[in-house]
């Protein structure tokens, strides 16, 4: 018995499909069907009733279940303890993260993760979009805070918050109303289209069959604040930014607007440190 034995086991009874917990598992059926039928053999009983549609687990398989999770869950204990005393002194991650996000978020993850790997190292690279995403495909970022990544193959997502896009205005144009159409007269304060959110603020005036009326382009969501504060237009904004700034920030009627920001890092890159880093940077957004 070994703990691949165990792991298979439990995604089969957790999966109730052998092909399902072989793909979840990256083997293929035949070796996971073997390797139920020597657990089983060795036991001396049936751990699965396979003949049926979906996999039942037996009275037998459900003892043997439950006492492989606490075994499982066990080695894994041991396993991150071990981890952090012996690679305590050689733990540094490299996060990307757009500049907003940093200054909003980072400080508080990064001291309670110095709380628990307290000789760690945190290397923080604020880029745009364009520039974090060539860095996590050149292996430059041990972990992206951004925009979910569509190679699911090569990457995890682990979505950390849901973000609304909001419409940032000065004083002058509070009375202009709350669809986006109504602005289609208004001076605009775009980001390049080389930024994510520059992209798909001139896709929402495009879906509203308007072509913004650009009055400056930028690349810094503080510097387009910064000219709506002074009356020069209005711009679109993350929700996190919105609600550390002061302003007037409006939900657009008839427009929602969310993406999925989350914790991006190649699959072959996990560890209980990255893992853990994760779990905080997880809470601290929830919690925003």
């Amino acid at each position: 018995m070994n703990f691949n034995q165990l792991k298979y086991i439990v995604t089969v009874a957790k999966e109730k499909n052998i092909t399902a917990a072989a793909k979840k598992l990256f083997v293929s059926q035949s070796s996971l069907s073997q390797t139920i039928k020597n657990v089983e053999k060795e036991y001396k009983t049936k751990l699965f009733e396979t003949d049926t549609t979906p996999i039942k687990v037996t009275f037998a398989g459900e003892i043997f279940v439950n006492w492989a999770i606490k075994i499982l869950k066990s080695e894994e204990e041991i396993k991150e303890e071990i981890e952090r005393i012996t690679t305590d002194n050689e733990i540094k991650i490299v996060v990307g993260m757009a500049t907003h996000r940093c200054i909003y978020v980072l400080p508080a993850v990064i001291k309670q993760f110095k709380k628990e790997f307290p000789r760690s190292l945190i290397v923080v690279k604020e880029y745009p979009t364009p520039t974090l995403e060539k860095m996590l495909l050149n292996g430059e970022l041990d972990l992206l805070v951004d925009i979910e990544n569509p190679d699911t193959y090569s990457y995890k997502n682990i979505l950390l918050k849901k973000e609304k896009i909001l419409l940032d205005i000065p004083d002058k144009y509070l009375t202009v109303g709350d669809e986006l159409y109504a602005f289609k007269g208004v001076p605009f304060i775009m980001l390049s289209k080389e930024q994510m959110l520059g992209r798909t603020a001139r896709e929402l005036c495009k879906k509203y069959k308007f072509e913004p009326k650009i009055s400056v382009e930028c690349k810094n969501i503080e510097t387009a604040h910064s000219l709506v504060q002074q009356g020069l237009g209005v711009t679109f904004v993350p929700e996190l930014f919105a609600k550390y700034n002061n302003g007037h920030f409006i939900e657009l009627k008839s427009l929602d607007v969310t993406r999925h920001i989350c914790a991006i890092y190649e699959n072959k890159n996990s560890s209980v440190a990255l893992d853990r880093f994760v779990q905080i940077l997880k809470k601290s957004l929830g919690n925003v």
